[in-house]
């Protein structure tokens, strides 16, 4: 696993929340600043909950330390009163780009190894930076042929920290590749052992060279009981991830 160095701050104007005042029957357009107070260059990028009612323009891009952007926030027209808006936010990820690399953005960034700040559009936490984790094995995983019938491979997971934290799997291939189970909590010091699966398939004839699994932690909220959240994911704070790449042992 690479060390890395966790991404600094940002600001954003408005600071905690956008605001869009009726009318709904036609479309709003609110423009936010969003400026890289650190001193490392940046990728940032947003997400919306709503993508049929937000839009977000630049949804993505690269600031140098002290730059800014000027992001356009727009809501379509809509039903008010008949349509559930509480969930509605937008957020923005950024990280640390890569020594080296050109000012242009690249999804992979926020897909490697490394930590991931989020910001949602409605308020800010601070928040420490999760710590290490280990796996067995910890570089990979690798399959034997023959592949006509189901393997199942076990790998170990240790919280190497000193705070609580929530873990979850993702795979970039879910018919062929399975987790169990695929989220937890650890304690500091504890392990989990994870059944990783994969489903028979024709070896040769499919495209196996993305396959991969990534977990991805971050702290549990202080007083928060031992019980999965997937929102602890969906707001504020840091996220590390690690990729397991998968290979095929012919």
């Amino acid at each position: 696993m690479a060390q890395s160095v966790p991404p600094g701050d940002i600001a954003t104007q408005p600071g905690t929340k956008i605001v869009f005042n009726a009318p709904y029957d036609d479309k709003h357009t609110y423009h936010i600043k969003v400026t890289n107070s650190s001193a490392r260059r940046i990728g940032w990028a947003f997400k919306t909950t709503n993508m049929k009612r937000l839009g977000v323009d630049p949804a993505a891009g690269v600031l140098d330390p002290k730059e800014n952007a000027l992001i356009a926030v727009s809501c379509d027209a809509f039903a008010y009163g008949q349509e559930d808006t509480n969930n509605d936010r937008i957020t923005i990820e950024w990280t640390n780009t890569p020594d080296g690399a050109a000012k242009q953005f690249r999804r992979e960034w926020f897909q490697g190894d490394g930590m991931v700040l989020r910001k949602n559009v409605v308020d800010m936490a601070q928040s420490v930076p999760p710590g290490d984790i280990a796996t067995q094995p910890g570089t990979k995983i690798v399959f034997n042929a023959p592949y006509d019938d189901k393997h199942t491979y076990h790998i170990k997971v240790t919280n190497s920290s000193a705070r609580r934290i929530g873990w979850a799997f993702k795979t970039t291939n879910m018919k062929r590749l399975g987790v169990d189970p695929a989220a937890g909590v650890l304690d500091p010091k504890e392990n989990a052992l994870i059944a990783v699966s994969c489903d028979a398939f024709a070896y040769g004839q499919e495209d196996t060279n993305n396959d991969r699994i990534t977990i991805e932690w971050t702290n549990t909220p202080d007083g928060a009981a031992k019980q999965f959240r997937r929102e602890w994911f969906q707001g504020d704070g840091m996220v590390r991830r690690k990729n397991l790449p998968i290979e095929y042992n012919p």
